[in-house]
C-alpha cells in the first residue's frame, strides 16, 4: 500500500494544555499513521496556527478535553468562516454523557474515549475525511442546515433539515436540528413536536434540555420531572430546575429525594458566578417548613449554611433579604454560629436604620437562644436606643 493510499490526511494537528495528554495525542497519532505529518500544540497556539499562520490548514485537528476551554476552542472554530468546516475529534477522559454531549453540540465531528486505541483514531479520523470529501446526500443536508444555523438563516436550516430527514426519518439529530430551527423561528410548537420525537427513539440530552427549557418558560412544571430525572444523570442542570424536581419529591413524600435535589440546586448555583440570585432559598425555606423535621431536610440546609459560612466570597453574592433568610434558616436548624454569621453580613447592607434595628433584635434573640446572654442584652440595649 503506499503511503498516499495508506495516508489520506497530510497534515493532523493535536492539541491540549497538558503536556502530558499533548504527547499522549502526539504518539497516538505517529503509532496510528494518522497523517504523513502530526503537529503537537497547547490550545493557544493552535489558534494562533489556525488563524495567523499562513501555512495550509491542517486536515483534521484532535483535541484533548482537559477542560472547558477545549470546548470554547471548538466554538470558536466553528463560528469562523475559513475554519467552520476543519474535521475536529474530541478525545475526553470520561466516558459520560456530559463530555459527549458538549463536544456534539459543538459540532464535534467525532469523540473518543481514553485510554485511545491508535487503530480506532486512524478509522475514525479517515472516515470523518473521506465522508467530508464525499459526504451523502443525507450528511450533506446536515452539514448545510447546521451552517445555515450558524449564520441565522433559520428558515433555509430548516429547509435543509427536512431533506435530511426525507432520507433518514428517525435521525435523532436531524429532529434536534430541525426543532431547533423551528424554534429559533418562534415556532415554539413545531419545536417541541420535533424534540419530542427525538427523545423517542433514542436518548437524546440535547433534545431532553430544549424540551425541559420551553416548558419551564411555560410553566408546564409537572412535564418537566421526567426530562429532568435523566436529564440530572448526565449533565450540570440549572438550579431553578432542580428546585422544581425537589419539591415535586417533597410533596410526593419522598424527602430523601428532595434533600438531594435541593444539594445538587446549591451547587449549580454555586458553580454559576453570573447567578443574580440564591434560587435554592425559598425552596429551602419551604422544605424545612413542611418536612416535618426530616433529617435529611435538616442536613442540606445546614451544609448549605456551613459552606457559606466557610466560604465567604459566596456571600459577598447574596442580597440583604437573603442574608437575613439565610439567617433565620440556619437559626431553625440550629447553626446558631452560621446564623449570627449571616445576620452580621446582612448588617453591612442594611438599607436604613429600621431595617438595622430588625437586624439587632434578631440578633438579641439569637444570642439568647443560644444562650449568650451578654450578647443578647447588648443587641437589645442597641434596638432600644434606635
Amino acid at each position: 500500500m503506499s503511503a498516499s493510499a495508506k495516508n489520506i490526511v497530510e497534515l493532523c494537528a493535536v492539541a491540549s494544555d497538558s503536556t502530558t495528554s499533548r504527547r499522549m495525542l502526539a504518539s497516538s497519532a505517529k503509532i496510528a499513521e494518522i497523517s504523513s505529518v502530526v503537529e503537537a500544540y497547547d490550545l493557544k497556539s493552535l489558534w494562533q496556527r489556525l488563524t495567523v499562520s499562513h501555512d495550509s490548514l491542517p486536515d483534521i485537528c484532535v483535541l484533548y478535553r482537559d477542560d472547558s476551554h477545549v470546548i470554547e476552542l471548538l466554538g470558536r472554530i466553528r463560528s469562523t468562516p475559513t475554519l467552520e468546516t476543519l474535521p475536529v475529534i474530541i478525545v475526553t477522559p470520561q466516558a459520560t454523557a456530559e463530555d459527549v454531549m458538549h463536544a456534539m453540540e459543538r459540532d464535534a465531528d467525532d469523540y473518543l474515549v481514553t485510554p485511545l486505541v491508535p487503530q480506532q483514531l486512524r478509522e475514525r479520523a479517515h472516515g470523518i475525511l473521506a465522508r467530508r470529501r464525499n459526504p451523502s446526500p443525507f450528511e450533506a443536508a446536515l452539514l448545510r442546515g447546521k451552517k445555515y444555523i450558524r449564520s441565522g438563516e433559520f428558515e433555509k436550516a430548516g429547509e435543509a433539515f427536512d431533506e435530511a430527514l426525507q432520507i433518514k426519518p428517525t435521525s435523532t439529530s436531524a429532529l434536534f436540528y430541525a426543532g431547533l430551527a423551528f424554534e429559533m423561528q418562534g415556532d415554539i410548537t413545531q419545536a417541541e413536536e420535533l424534540y419530542k420525537e427525538a427523545v423517542q427513539h433514542r436518548l437524546n440530552l440535547l433534545a431532553n434540555q430544549r424540551l425541559c427549557a420551553i416548558y419551564f418558560k411555560q410553566k408546564r412544571y409537572q412535564e418537566m420531572q421526567p426530562l429532568i430525572e435523566i436529564l440530572a444523570k448526565y449533565v450540570p442542570l440549572p438550579a431553578s430546575w432542580l428546585c422544581l424536581a425537589a419539591i415535586h419529591h417533597l410533596q410526593s413524600g419522598k424527602a430523601g429525594e428532595a434533600a438531594k435535589k435541593l444539594r445538587q440546586a446549591h451547587r449549580a448555583w454555586v458553580a454559576d458566578p453570573k447567578a443574580d440570585s440564591y434560587t435554592p432559598l425559598d425552596h429551602l425555606i419551604q422544605a424545612i417548613q413542611t418536612s416535618n423535621a426530616n433529617p435529611e431536610i435538616i442536613s442540606v440546609c445546614a451544609s448549605v449554611c456551613i459552606e457559606f459560612e466557610r466560604n465567604r466570597k459566596l456571600v459577598e453574592r447574596l442580597d440583604f433579604k437573603e442574608r437575613v433568610v439565610l439567617g433565620s434558616l440556619a437559626t431553625q436548624v440550629q447553626r446558631y454560629s452560621e446564623a449570627r454569621f449571616f445576620l452580621n453580613k446582612a448588617l453591612d447592607l442594611a438599607p436604613n436604620e429600621e431595617a438595622r434595628k430588625q437586624i439587632h433584635a434578631q440578633l438579641a434573640k439569637l444570642y439568647k437562644t443560644a444562650g449568650v446572654d451578654r450578647l443578647a442584652r447588648e443587641h437589645a440595649r442597641i434596638v432600644k436606643e434606635a
